[in-house]
């Protein structure tokens, strides 16, 4: 039998955007997860090794951290869902197996994100 195993990792980076007519310019904290799933390696238990993944992710993050979101290509309206896409769109290039991206954003009890996932 053949097992599944389903592997995560988590960053986050600051931005500024804004979302004319809804906002003026303003910034946030925000946080990623990926979720990415494949065949259990048999030795190892893994379907992904966390240094090759954390290579693709801070290629990413890099991208964003620190930068006016609006600013980079496929960001002009970088809402939470546009950004969740965007983000998917360059892991799905490095990254077999890749299931899920969620971004959120905001303090404890007042978080807001948006997810989305492979359809299986």
């Amino acid at each position: 039998m053949k097992l599944l195993s389903e592997t995560s990792r988590q960053f986050s980076f600051e931005a500024a955007h804004q979302t004319p007519p809804y906002s003026g310019l303003h910034g946030h904290s925000f946080r990623v997860e990926v979720g990415v799933s494949g065949e259990a390696d048999p030795v190892f238990g893994w379907s992904h090794n966390q240094f090759d993944l954390e290579v693709v992710l801070d290629a990413v993050k890099q991208e964003l951290d620190h930068k006016y979101l609006n600013d980079i290509e496929g960001l002009a309206v970088p809402t939470l869902e546009n950004l969740t896409h965007w983000i998917w769109k360059r892991l799905e290039k490095s990254i077999t197996g890749l299931d899920r991206v969620v971004v959120r954003r905001g303090n404890e009890g007042q978080v807001e994100g948006c997810s989305i996932s492979r359809q299986r």
